[in-house]
């Protein structure tokens, strides 16, 4: 036998108990072990490996416990105040489409009525919905950039409710 045929009953071996193996390659796998003690004597040896590991008892610290439990709650408390950022970013936005969109209508209406009263030409209205219609997103982007943003530790839904209770306090 070469060391092909070896090395392919050996990683049919590991495979078989843990993955499960087709049944060509289960039939292949019997008829080399039936003619190669070497093989055999590995397939042994794994075996007796897995009833000595599976022989012992793991048990967890509950010092372990609990850090595992803490971290897990942490990364929970993670997970939903990102998703609270992403839907508050969501809202944000579809305010602001809404607010510029509003606007732009606005002067499309008013403005054409404000150039005609003043004498004005008619084509100052279609730069005038541009500049109302990306007027609201850039006062937001101003405020978002003077307003210092509030730090503080926890989630939103903890402050609002450390607040709310320490007013009734």
């Amino acid at each position: 036998m070469n060391g092909n045929e070896h090395e392919r009953a050996i990683e049919l071996i590991t495979r078989r108990d843990v993955e499960g193996i087709g049944r060509s390659e289960a039939g292949w796998l019997e008829s080399h072990l039936a003619v190669c003690s070497e093989c055999v004597g590995f397939a042994e040896a794994l075996s007796g490996t897995e009833r000595a590991v599976r022989s012992v008892s793991v048990m967890a610290s509950a010092t372990l416990v609990s850090a595992t439990r803490a971290r897990v709650h942490a990364r929970a408390e993670q997970l939903r105040e990102q998703q609270a950022r992403t839907m508050l970013i969501g809202v944000s936005f579809c305010l602001g489409v809404l607010t510029s969109t509003l606007t732009a209508w606005v002067w499309w209406k008013c403005g054409a009525w404000v150039a005609q009263r003043l004498g004005l030409p008619a084509g100052i209205v279609e730069p005038g919905v541009l500049l109302f219609w990306v007027l609201p997103a850039v006062a937001i982007a101003v405020m978002m950039v003077l307003v210092p943003p509030v730090k503080f530790e926890g989630s939103i839904l903890q402050r609002f409710l450390h607040e709310r209770m320490g007013g009734m306090q």
